[in-house]
């Protein structure tokens, strides 16, 4: 059956744009760079997937005609954002052609039909908790920054890793994310019927999932979730997003953890700290970001060469009272961990030039960074 609806171009564009990332991935079916729109009775459910992210969203539409098809998202996103008409009129036509409607616009746009689309994946909703969407935007924010892009080394490391904790008696949610080069680490005390959660041995979140659930999280308190052997599901009062977990292997972050000594400590002020490294960076080369530290009682100075522009220098006071320390870091790595903490100071563990720094926060509970140290 053509279908024939009446919404408006808010409740449009924040469906599709929710799509988008999802969409414009580049892959071998033509068909998933569209979005599904089955028209109901007075709401309109849209999905998108890419086989590996599957979005669905139900949005209340004035409806004529019921029907399904589906439509280039990216058009329909760019068509929503530049016309200037509060509600868009859709008449599917034959073929799968599309009337548009916006205003004094019309449009005809190109469908294809949704029997080639791919099925959306099924879920046990009895399986999943309650979760307050704070905490899974906090786990995320702090440790997103550290995972793998694609283009680097392991695999498993293009992933965060999920867990719960008991800690005395305490429930914790842990993510954990790691490039090879640092380490984040972020825990937040969560109700204790998150225990009836299925974690996998290894539960591994994909870059690109990981994104998708933050979005997920924005325009809601609460939601449910769930996880699967093979997939993550996150289901709000009219959006349902399920991601698909990946296989493999995580670095054993808890011996790091366990192997770094916490005697000699450097506590910084965390601003004046990362002011001064953004100074540092303009200086750095391209490449590797590298830059000196240097730390002697009561002071820290900051290096950086590059070989086309000149150098560059800061230097500021600190609480230290160990050896003198020259140490070799990757900048943009100090300069990321230290964005998304909170508090007023920082303090570093570091305990030679060529071990690990652990970084921490009284003022931020439940984070911790590692950074591991470059040969200058």
């Amino acid at each position: 059956m053509a279908f024939h609806f009446t919404i408006s171009r808010d409740n449009l564009l924040r469906a599709i744009g929710a799509q988008l990332n999802i969409t414009s991935k580049k892959g071998n079916l033509a068909i998933l760079a569209n979005v599904l729109m089955e028209v109901e009775q007075d709401n309109i459910v849209f999905t998108g997937t890419d086989l590996e992210i599957g979005l669905k969203q139900t949005v209340a539409a004035e409806v004529f005609e019921k029907g399904v098809l589906t439509l280039p998202a990216k058009k329909l996103f760019e068509l929503a954002r530049e016309s200037g008409s509060p509600f868009i009129t859709f008449q599917e036509r034959e073929k799968n052609w599309v009337d548009i409607l916006a205003g004094s616009s019309m449009y005809k746009l190109a469908g294809m039909q949704s029997v080639e689309f791919p099925h959306f994946p099924g879920y046990e909703e009895e399986n999943m908790v309650e979760m307050q969407s704070a905490v899974i935007s906090e786990l995320i924010d702090k440790t997103v920054y550290s995972i793998a892009q694609d283009k680097e080394n392991m695999y498993s490391l293009n992933a965060a890793l999920l867990q719960k904790e008991e800690q005395a008696d305490k429930l914790l949610l842990k993510c954990v994310t790691s490039d090879g080069h640092r380490l984040a680490i972020m825990s937040k005390e969560v109700d204790k019927k998150v225990n009836e959660l299925k974690f996998n041995p290894i539960t591994l979140i994909p870059r690109r999932g990981v994104q998708e659930i933050r979005k997920f999280c924005e325009d809601k308190d609460i939601f449910l979730f769930g996880l699967e052997k093979k997939q993550a599901v996150l289901k709000g009062e009219d959006s349902l997003l399920i991601v698909r977990l990946m296989q493999g292997e995580f670095p054993d972050f808890q011996s790091i953890l366990n192997i770094i000594s916490r005697e000699n400590v450097v506590i910084i002020d965390r601003m004046r700290f990362l002011e001064a490294l953004k100074r540092i960076n303009l200086f750095t080369e391209d490449l590797f970001k590298a830059i000196k530290i240097e730390i002697t009682a009561g002071h820290m100075v900051l290096s950086s060469q590059n070989a086309d522009f000149g150098s560059a220098k800061d230097e500021f006071d600190i609480h230290y009272h160990g050896e003198p320390l020259s140490l070799g870091f990757n900048c943009r790595y100090f300069i990321e961990t230290l964005q998304v903490m909170e508090g007023n100071t920082v303090k570093a563990y570091i305990s030679s030039d060529e071990s690990p720094c652990l970084i921490e926060s009284e003022e931020d509970e439940g984070f911790v960074s590692i950074i591991m140290p470059m040969k200058l």
